[in-house]
């Protein structure tokens, strides 16, 4: 897994077909354990619009961005757009007791690192820290710190990819 997620970082700044190809699939090679400890592999965002989000719930610029990540996935939930929270260096009890204490639950899919390996996986540099793909797992946007993710700039460019893996 280590292995897939080294080659990823490598492969991404690429721009040879051969290298957009293995770069997606070391994407959708990745798993990451749900709240429920169950695994969420990757491949099922496969031909869908892809928003990695890694946040923390010690984190204020994270927790201040979450209802926002939530609202731009409710506001494609029909479409081929997904957008996946992973907790860096948490565990499934402190998720839990974060999500206990907002006022609207969250829909969107909280994922777990509780070794905080995606810290020198995806050479985090902060939280949060967004990474945006295509529907075929191509990298587009590396986004550092919090973003209003509802805003209509954001709501464009979503719907625009969206449109593009409708095609």
């Amino acid at each position: 897994m280590k292995a897939l997620l080294v080659m990823l970082l490598i492969l991404l700044p690429l721009t040879s077909a051969k290298a957009d190809e293995a770069s997606a699939e070391a994407l959708y090679a990745l798993s990451f354990p749900a709240l429920d400890g169950k695994p969420h592999d990757f491949a099922q965002h496969r031909g869908r619009v892809l928003l990695v989000n890694f946040w923390a719930t010690w984190c204020p610029p994270c927790v201040r961005e979450m209802p926002a990540l939530d609202r731009l996935s409710r506001a494609f939930r029909d479409a081929p757009f997904d957008v996946v929270a992973i907790s860096a260096g948490e565990d499934a009890a402190s998720i839990t007791a974060f999500r206990q204490r907002l006022p609207e639950p969250l829909q969107l899919t909280l994922l777990l690192d509780p070794q905080g390996r995606t810290f020198k996986d995806f050479n985090l540099q902060g939280l949060p820290m967004s990474y945006l793909y295509d529907h075929q797992g191509q990298l587009l946007d590396v986004i550092v710190g919090d973003e209003s993710w509802d805003a209509d700039p954001w709501q464009e460019r979503i719907r625009a990819l969206v449109e593009a893996a409708r095609q």
